[in-house]
């Protein structure tokens, strides 16, 4: 009910019930989005943490 803004459970189902897929497919969009953001992330602090350690085996 938040999502759409309806006030009431009467409201919600009589307003929204054509849309809510399309609500449905936009939240699962914006999930796959922070998924992949997040994976960037992940994948950034890996590289950054690769280059910032030594590389002991090298030198000795």
């Amino acid at each position: 009910m938040s999502i759409a803004g309806h006030v009431s459970r009467a409201m919600l189902s009589r307003y929204s019930h054509v849309r809510m897929e399309a609500k449905r497919r936009a939240l699962d969009e914006i999930a796959k989005r922070q998924c992949a953001a997040d994976e960037k992330r992940r994948e950034e602090a890996a590289r950054q943490q690769a280059a910032a350690t030594p590389l002991t085996a090298a030198v000795q």
